[in-house]
């Protein structure tokens, strides 16, 4: 993985306009690699203000925010980015790093969820919080990936009026629920309805 995000840094620095192709689902936090994600960083910065994306603009960038100087990032690694011509399509890169970052982050809630789960001092109405706390990340992952696939969400059940009251949308879910008498068999062209049967009278001769 260390690779392709290396190759995508790559292209984003060598290509003209591959940042317009990734900039708006991928994260510096998809990143695995501590360094690969702040100078992916340095892009999406150099995006943002609409400055010219080179190799020679990257490196100005990664000086001015002063990760060479800090040790955050050495200079082989910048080299082994900025010299040579990336090779590759942004997107097809980006999403294998976002399909890695997507799977990280869904370990890493698991992880979550379970350790709050072992913690018996913890009531249930704030594990659930807790829990879906945790998994926000995750949504956030999860929506990025589906906004790059154009993978539609799950479709939701229509919400009842605010002011409808519980008891009535109640009474209008066992109305949609309630089986309807089956439909009667149109009658044949031709055919007549039965005549009615006469009742016999109760009450004696005179």
């Amino acid at each position: 993985m260390a690779e392709d995000e290396r190759f995508l840094l790559a292209v984003l620095a060598d290509r003209s306009g591959a940042m317009d192709e990734v900039a708006g689902w991928l994260r510096p936090d998809d990143f695995a690699d501590t360094a690969h994600a702040h100078l992916y960083r340095c892009l999406s910065a150099l995006h943002h203000r609409g400055e010219p994306i080179d190799q020679m603009t990257l490196v100005w960038e990664a000086q001015r925010r002063g990760l060479l100087a800090d040790g955050t990032l050495t200079a082989d690694q910048l080299a082994s980015i900025c010299d040579g011509s990336g090779a590759g399509n942004a997107e097809w890169l980006g999403e294998r790093i976002m399909r890695s970052s997507l799977t990280r982050t869904a370990a890493t809630s698991a992880r979550a969820i379970r350790a709050l789960a072992e913690n018996e001092a913890l009531a249930p109405g704030r594990l659930i919080s807790h829990a879906l706390h945790a998994l926000d990340p995750l949504n956030d992952a999860r929506t990025r990936w589906q906004t790059t696939n154009d993978t539609p969400g799950p479709t939701l059940a229509p919400t009842p009026p605010a002011g409808t009251s519980p008891p009535a949308r109640a009474h209008a879910a066992l109305a949609r629920s309630t089986p309807q008498p089956p439909a009667q068999p149109p009658q044949r062209p031709g055919a007549f309805p039965a005549a009615p049967t006469a009742r016999t009278s109760s009450r004696a001769p005179t």
